[in-house]
């Protein structure tokens, strides 16, 4: 008798606790960045919400994400106050911090800025001059190798229009931005020929990535996978990605 209570309690135990797990898929809570047109806006839109948003649709998945600036973002994932952040970029500095799916969001390219009338004198980014003064934005992945280049001072920034700003100011000799986001900023601010993309920094691929904190978060990934690939299967992954200017690549 004791044996069959103890199984039946031992039954009820796992139900409850596919249940539990069961409910915690159906809605994933994410941060989003606020900074990083046209993929992640301030008004919570952009191309990687779509993608995200229709991607877990499919799969009976529910988005609730919340923008903040990107490091807090970060920071956020980390420490499992939320499931998952936005446009991670998979390299050294962030494999051992997030969990990750099989497929990218997408891949983007990043390069090298400078003002037009204060040229940098480089023909790549090994060859810059010495203490060339570098902007970036605080919290961003820059490929594996920007630690390595001789000759640089990193000035890290809050956003893109400082960013941009500092370089109409002579303040930085240079500016490092993914190359879609460069030209929304840029052209936003009407400074098209002042700036100009030099060389190319490196090609990143951009994740929503899970944190470690979440037990579900391999599950998560799976789900979005699944999805991304009924995206692609049905055409609305290609559309989404041309509405930003961007050719579907992953």
């Amino acid at each position: 008798m004791l044996h069959t209570r103890l199984t039946l309690l031992f039954i009820t135990s796992l139900l409850c606790s596919f249940a539990t797990a069961d409910e915690s898929l159906k809605t994933v809570k994410l941060a989003a960045e606020d900074n990083w047109a046209p993929f992640a806006k301030a008004s919570g839109t952009g191309v990687s919400h779509s993608l995200i948003n229709q991607a877990f649709s499919t799969v009976g998945v529910e988005v609730d994400s919340i923008v903040v600036p990107y490091s807090r973002a970060v920071v956020m994932a980390k420490e499992g106050l939320v499931d998952g952040v936005f446009n991670l970029v998979k390299e050294q500095s962030t494999e051992s911090e997030f969990i990750f799916g099989k497929q990218p969001l997408f891949s983007a390219t990043a390069s090298f800025y400078h003002k037009v009338s204060t040229p940098v004198k480089a023909k790549d980014k090994w060859q810059l001059p010495p203490n060339t003064k570098v902007g970036i934005i605080r919290g961003y992945e820059y490929g594996d190798e920007l630690k390595q280049l001789p000759n640089i001072r990193l000035i890290t920034l809050s956003n893109h229009n400082q960013l941009i700003n500092l370089l109409l100011l002579d303040r930085i000799d240079v500016a490092i931005m993914y190359d879609l986001v460069a030209k929304q900023y840029i052209s936003q601010m009407g400074v098209s020929q002042e700036i100009e993309q030099i060389f190319t920094n490196h090609t990143g691929q951009v994740y929503l990535a899970f944190s470690k904190l979440n037990p579900h978060a391999s599950k998560l990934a799976e789900l979005l996978d699944r999805g991304l690939t009924t995206l692609k299967d049905d055409g609305s992954y290609q559309e989404i990605m041309a509405s930003a200017g961007s050719p579907a690549r992953n």
